[in-house]
């Protein structure tokens, strides 16, 4: 119980720390503070002219010349100016900070604004990326000022090139006004005055005319009247004559009528008094009468009657014959016809009729030629093969390359093929696969490139390469000397004099030992200083450096792979302890007499020997390419080849294409599948593998029963087919009879209807004979009458021609007094109108001349009133243009003035961390969120294991305790995040209250939400918390990412529930009207959070027991 309070109680210490230092750390940073400037270096910076310049209104310009001659008296910045080439590499070095280029066309586009199409100047500059942000900034900010001076000074000259034009301008309206004035009294005096004066003079013209034109108009009415009466007798008599005229047309009409009535009368009289039309009348009715001797049917003669009897005792007979030959084809059409053909063939084709039986092939068939074509594809697949080595596919099983059992069947159907049909198959062909080629060229490549590495450290022996090695010694401090000593490794070489051998340590900065090489043991030895390893001194590690040096020929891929061993031994001398002499004299010595003279010589002590201490350190095994690293390159190799690009796609294509047509034709030929990983070939010949539904069994089988069942089928199928036809027509000839029967019946009817009918012909005929004599009497008596018309209708029309040749006299001599009469009235017509037109054109000119007069006044009027408007504008020009100029020479203070009109002076810069910034809000409470739901999904599974006795209780009140833990904790972190955030954002009032509601509603959502998912879910619950969070953290708009709205970044972030409360958040910023929708689904979220709490579900331990025990 202590454990568990103790973990509580740091959780809530963490829980707190965690909210107020998130909070802390996020908002603090976004006080506002001014910005401070630092001291930046001077700029180092390449101006690069390259403008020609421009001339206009014949002034040369030439900004670029003008911008370098300003910026090289300038000491802000260190200008220099350069060409474009050392200028570039000047700043890829790091010499210039910034590259101004002023192109060569730069002055004439920038003046050519005269031109249809004006172009935009442009200048470029490059900023060296040199990693200090400071200079970039300052670089761009220099960059930038000097634009804008040459768009000052383009403006300037722009305002110069107007104020020039403006000014000249006002020269030449002051002399156009005074020319006007002078041209507008010119006008007045000799043209307006005149043109008043002629106008009057056309006003008596006009007085003349009409007296002329009423004198006229008395002789003119009385032409009219005479002219009139003549007209109109000349009319009467007209409409006499033609009334004449019209009788003698009628008349002359009527006798040509009646002549030709006569004529024709005769014509007709004549015609039928004729000898022909009697003879023809007699042959009609010969004719008619042979006509009905015709269907009479007689004994002696052959009627058309007879003949019809005749044809229908034909069609009996004919009938009986085709119904005998139609039931002899029904009986032979019968079932016995297909089998009866089948076994005459075969006994034929088989040669069982001839005694000499034998078979058909296919093969037979063709003349040998299918197994040839076969063969020769095989044979042609074979040569294809590139490999022809069968352990170059065995290491391909091995590596688990795709097919490569395959591969090996095949060639091992090659080889038996080869062998069994006499073919010369070379055994040494070999290739490898495409795949494991692009290793080894790969695998070539990465090791000459770590040749190409090993060659490029500097060697100060000549034909040598170097190779450096260091490891570090571990020295202990120790009563003898210590040496180390190595040999040098094999096909190595160390050499004498150029430092070769190191050795060092930080805790010495002195040299710590003598190394030397003993050239008879071929030995190096360091000798360590004793100073460093005395007893008195700490252990210390030294770094040992060898420079190995091998021959250019010994270097290859093989020998930068091999290990380098290289023995390294201590060898510690401690010399023996020394032997102290005996003094005789001693009178702790027992046992001792004393000599004479009271003394004894001393015994001489042999020391001991050294004793030498040797001990293997060794140097942990050194390569020049790790096998390791070998083998990740080879796995990265065959990680890119996995994703196979189409090269090696298409090279592996061709590689195996002829193994997988070879391994068709096998299949096809033989029926053997190379494919099958069980394929035994050993004991049997491929003929005898063969399988029944393969080409070579088919090839061989004997097919005469199949060529006469099918030859059969066609055969029977033919003669039945033509036997039918046969029936067929047979019936339509039956048909046809029978049907030729009925219409001989029909014909016997129709003759004896046509013989009644020419009965009756014949006795209309003598009738009509008797009419046309009547007719032809009739018609000669109206022929005599006729004649006595036709005389008297000529006498009538003589007479009337008589009249109406005299009266054609009298009416031409009408015609012509009334002709005469017209042209008189006519010729007085036309002068009464030229009278007219002169009265016309008079009152026109008189009316022209008052307009012209008017006109002339106006226009004087106007250009008066425009002379004084001229004076106003030249006076207001005037005013306006007074001060660009001082004397006669241009006003610069203007023109600085429009080139620049507005300036700005830059303040204190404000932080942009001042600024409202809900991403961090929201990342703190989720964040907190988050190892809170972690920390009581981890204590409520803790305190499950433990209470292994807990009482069964209803779900929602068991979980009831640790939800308003959950929603309790949510609380206080809200209170927390929210007063903190809000002391840094300086909320007060209602703000602050509105603030800590919000922040302490997002934390219970995301405290509830976030505990449930890992009480219920667990990994899964943390997995989807995470994606939530990486949802937000990486496509919200806060950390500078731009996304398209129509892109599904942006449909993915729309669907982060994150995104939706930093909206509130933004939204409660700005005071938005949607804020409150978003709260209000706060609310609910944070109402179905606790819920979801108070129901999470786990498995109790009994029902885990019971699983258990049932498995």
């Amino acid at each position: 119980m202590k454990k568990i309070k103790w973990s509580v109680l740091v959780f809530f210490v963490l829980a707190l720390l965690l909210s107020a230092g998130t909070s802390f750390l996020a908002l603090e940073q976004n006080a506002t503070k001014k910005e401070t400037e630092g001291t930046i270096k001077k700029l180092s910076i390449a101006l690069v002219d390259n403008d020609s310049g421009t001339v206009v209104n014949g002034r040369d310009i030439n900004f670029g010349e003008a911008l370098t001659t300003k910026v090289l008296r300038e000491n802000d910045q260190e200008w220099q100016t350069a060409p474009a080439n050392f200028a570039r590499n000047g700043l890829k070095s790091g010499t210039y900070d910034l590259m101004i280029t002023i192109p060569q066309n730069f002055s004439e586009k920038t003046m050519s604004m005269d031109s249809e199409n004006p172009e935009k100047a442009t200048i470029e500059y490059q900023i060296s990326k040199t990693g200090n942000k400071d200079a970039e900034a300052e670089a761009e900010r220099v960059a930038l000022e000097k634009v804008n001076e040459l768009n000052e000074r383009v403006i300037e000259v722009y305002f110069g090139t107007i104020l020039n034009s403006l000014q000249t301008a006002q020269d030449s309206i002051q002399k156009l006004v005074a020319k006007e004035e002078t041209y507008g009294s010119i006008y007045n005096d000799h043209v307006n005055a005149p043109l008043s004066q002629y106008t009057q003079q056309f006003k008596t013209v006009q007085d003349y005319t009409g007296t002329s034109k009423e004198s006229f108009r008395s002789l003119q009415d009385i032409l009219k009247g005479f002219g009139t009466g003549l007209a109109d007798g000349t009319k009467t008599n007209e409409t006499y004559f033609q009334s004449l005229e019209k009788l003698a047309k009628n008349q002359e009409t009527n006798a040509l009528v009646t002549k030709s009535f006569a004529e024709k009368m005769t014509q007709n009289d004549q015609a039928m008094s004729t000898g022909d039309v009697s003879e023809q009348l007699a042959n009609l009715k010969s004719s008619n009468d042979a006509i009905y001797a015709q269907f009479q049917k007689m004994e002696e003669n052959k009627t058309m009657a007879v003949q019809v009897d005749n044809v229908q005792k034909y069609l009996d007979t004919i009938n009986e014959q085709v119904a005998m030959i139609n039931d002899e084809v029904t009986t032979k059409m019968g079932d016995g016809l297909t089998e009866n053909v089948r076994t005459d063939l075969q006994n034929y084709i088989s040669g069982q009729d001839s005694g000499n039986p034998k078979t058909i092939s296919l093969n037979d068939l063709a003349d040998s030629k299918l197994h040839d074509r076969f063969n020769d594809a095989i044979w042609r697949a074979m040569q294809q093969l590139s490999n022809h080595d069968k352990r170059v596919f065995e290491k391909a099983i091995e590596d688990g390359a795709y097919d490569a059992g395959t591969y090996l069947n095949v060639l091992k159907l090659a080889e038996k093929y080869a062998s069994e049909n006499n073919k010369d198959w070379d055994y040494s062909i070999s290739a490898k696969l495409p795949r494991d080629k692009e290793v080894d060229d790969a695998m070539a490549a990465y090791m000459t490139e770590k040749l190409d590495e090993i060659k490029a450290v500097s060697s100060s022996v000549s034909g040598y390469y170097r190779y450096p090695i260091t490891t570090e010694v571990q020295i202990e401090p120790s009563k003898g000397t210590q040496r180390l000593y190595f040999a040098v490794p094999r096909d190595f070489y160390i050499f004498e004099g150029i430092d070769a051998v190191k050795i060092s340590s930080d805790a010495h900065p002195d040299a710590i030992a003598d190394i030397s090489y003993d050239a008879d043991k071929e030995l190096w030895y360091i000798d360590l200083k004793p100073e460093v390893t005395a007893e008195t001194e700490q252990a210390f590690r030294a770094k040992l450096a060898i420079d190995l040096y091998m021959k250019p020929e010994t270097l290859t891929s093989s020998f930068i792979q091999q290990p380098i061993a290289i023995d390294l031994y201590k060898e510690i001398t401690t010399p023996s302890e020394p032997v102290t002499p005996i003094d005789p004299t001693d009178p702790t010595t027992p046992g001792e007499e004393e000599g004479e003279g009271g003394e004894e010589p001393v015994t001489p002590v042999v020391p001991d020997p050294p004793t030498v201490e040797t001990s293997r350190i060794g140097i942990d095994t050194q390569y020049m390419l790790k096998p390791e690293e070998v083998e990740q390159k080879r796995q990265e190799v065959l990680n890119d080849l996995r994703s196979t690009v189409k090269s090696t796609a298409d090279d592996t294509a061709k590689y195996v294409a002829p193994y997988y047509r070879l391994a068709e034709l096998f299949r096809v030929y033989y029926g053997i599948n190379a494919s099958n990983e069980t394929l035994d070939l050993d004991g049997k010949r491929l003929t005898e593998l063969a399988t029944a539904n393969s080409y070579y069994t088919q090839f061989n089988n004997d097919r005469i029963a199949a060529i006469v069942s099918a030859i059969t089928d066609s055969v029977t199928r033919f003669i039945q087919r033509d036997l039918t036809i046969f029936k067929q027509q047979v019936d339509e000839s039956q048909t046809r009879v029978a049907t030729t029967k009925e219409n001989a019946n029909v014909l016997t009817e129709r003759l004896n209807e046509t013989t009644a009918q020419a009965a009756t012909m014949n006795q209309s005929v003598a009738k009509m004979l008797e009419n046309v004599e009547a007719w032809r009497k009739a018609s000669l008596e109206l022929l005599d009458k006729g004649g006595v018309v036709v005389t008297n209708t000529g006498d009538e029309k003589s007479a009337t021609l008589a009249l109406g040749s005299e009266f054609q006299t009298l009416l031409t001599q009408s015609k012509s007094l009334a002709d005469a009469s017209t042209s008189n009235l006519n010729s007085a017509d036309n002068v009464y109108k030229t009278f007219d037109a002169i009265d016309q054109q008079a009152k026109n000119i008189q009316n022209s001349g008052l307009g012209i007069v008017t006109q002339a006044q106006r226009l004087s009027t106007n250009m008066s009133d425009k002379l004084g408007q001229d004076q106003t504008f030249a006076g207001n020009f005037a005013d306006v243009m007074k001060n660009s100029r001082v004397g006669d020479r241009p006003n610069e203070d203007l023109y600085n003035f429009l080139s620049n009109p507005v300036t700005k002076v830059k303040g204190d810069t404000i932080a942009a961390g001042d600024t409202f910034t809900p991403y961090l809000i929201v990342l703190v409470c989720f964040i907190v969120a988050l190892f809170t739901g972690y920390v009581i999904a981890a204590q409520e599974r803790k305190r499950r294991q433990e209470d292994d006795f807990e009482e069964e209780m209803a779900l929602a009140y068991q979980n009831t305790p640790i939800t308003l833990l959950t929603v309790g904790i949510g609380l206080i972190e809200g209170a927390i995040i929210g007063a903190i955030s809000a002391y840094f954002l300086d909320l007060h009032n209602v703000l602050f209250v509105s603030w800590m509601g919000i922040i302490v509603l997002i934390m219970l959502v995301f405290v509830t939400i976030a505990t449930y998912l890992l009480r219920q879910l667990r990994m899964i619950g943390m997995f989807l918390l995470l994606v939530i969070l990486a949802m937000y953290l990486f496509l919200t708009e806060a950390v500078g990412l731009k996304i398209d709205k129509d892109s599904i970044l942006a449909t993915v972030r729309s669907m982060s529930p994150l995104q939706y409360v930093e909206n509130l958040l933004n939204s409660f910023a700005s005071r938005a009207d949607d804020w409150l929708i978003l709260m209000y689904s706060l609310i609910g979220a944070a109402v179905i959070g606790i819920a979801v709490n108070l129901f999470v579900w786990h498995r109790s331990k009994q029902v885990e027991g019971d699983d258990d025990h049932d498995a």
